[in-house]
């Protein structure tokens, strides 16, 4: 059942979700080195190969409560969340900003958004990848329970527009707009999760959610699906808003789709009508 709720009060806010952490400060000299690993500021990496095809898997332990990992490429910076499990991480990251040469970084937690150097490594990524195919910051495509999702809203079908069509029903359908969170990030509390998983577990989100939902079961259905940023433009109204475009193989073109927009209207489905998107300016993907 679609929400009866009014689309004039969907809002959402994006940029702040993509970069949310300060630069770090300078390395510590707090080092160790021992075969196969390095141990900085009480995070210990296991040795990563110089050379990798698209991705490298950061495993190690720390007795930090909280890390982070960046990676930069030229000027792109990427930071990414940490799942510690007592103490032990394994982070698989896709190096989606080409080929060439790339700086990885453990990021131990300080205070409120500061963060400190843990171990550094440089690696050449040899492979290109489409970074609308895999899990990416907040996409996060490769968890089990997304796929298990994805499997099941796609069983037996053999269209990209009718997978992209029964994606974006589920979403649009399960997920509750979190007023609550919308309202933080008006007061500049970015201290919230986000992300597909979020999303799917609590069946609630913002629009970023929404979006990057709809891009974890699009990717994991075998997709690609990027994730808009920009505005909405409508009349008396220039809000940032998040939501998708999704590649039909069958069609050689791209649609777009607003689950955020349709889980409130009575009246549109905002997916694959123009009419729909005439005030969807988008700013940059993700």
């Amino acid at each position: 059942m679609r929400k009866s709720l009014k689309l004039i009060t969907m809002l959402c806010i994006v940029v702040t979700m993509f970069v949310n952490v300060s630069f770090a400060t300078s390395t510590s000299t707090n080092t160790t080195y021992t075969p196969g690993f390095m141990r900085i500021n009480k995070v210990t990496l296991q040795n990563i190969p110089p050379k990798v095809e698209g991705k490298v898997t950061l495993t190690g332990t720390t007795e930090n409560a909280k890390i982070k990992i960046l990676v930069v490429k030229d000027e792109i910076q990427r930071w990414y969340d940490v799942k510690l499990e007592n103490g032990a991480f394994q982070e698989e990251i896709w190096l989606i900003d080409g080929t060439g040469n790339y700086t990885v970084s453990v990021l131990v937690h300080v205070v409120d958004r500061k963060y400190r150097y843990g171990p550094t490594v440089k690696v050449e990524n040899l492979t290109e990848v489409n970074r609308f195919t895999v899990p990416t910051l907040h996409v996060e495509s490769n968890h089990e329970e997304i796929i298990q999702l994805a499997n099941e809203l796609t069983k037996n079908v053999k269209s990209d527009l009718e997978k992209a069509r029964r994606i974006h029903n589920w979403v649009s359908s399960n997920i509750t707009y979190d007023y609550e969170k919308y309202y933080r990030q008006l007061e500049k509390n970015f201290d919230n999760e986000y992300g597909a998983l979020h999303a799917y577990r609590t069946r609630t989100g913002v629009c970023y959610d929404y979006s990057n939902l709809v891009a974890a079961l699009g990717r994991a259905a075998g997709l690609q699906v990027k994730v808009i940023k920009g505005n909405y433009t409508a009349p008396g109204r220039n809000e940032l808003h998040a939501w998708n475009e999704i590649y039909i193989s069958e069609e050689d073109r791209w649609i777009t789709l607003d689950s955020t927009f349709a889980a409130s209207s009575v009246t549109r489905d905002y997916f694959d009508n123009s009419a729909d998107f005439i005030y969807h300016e988008k700013l940059d993907v993700y």
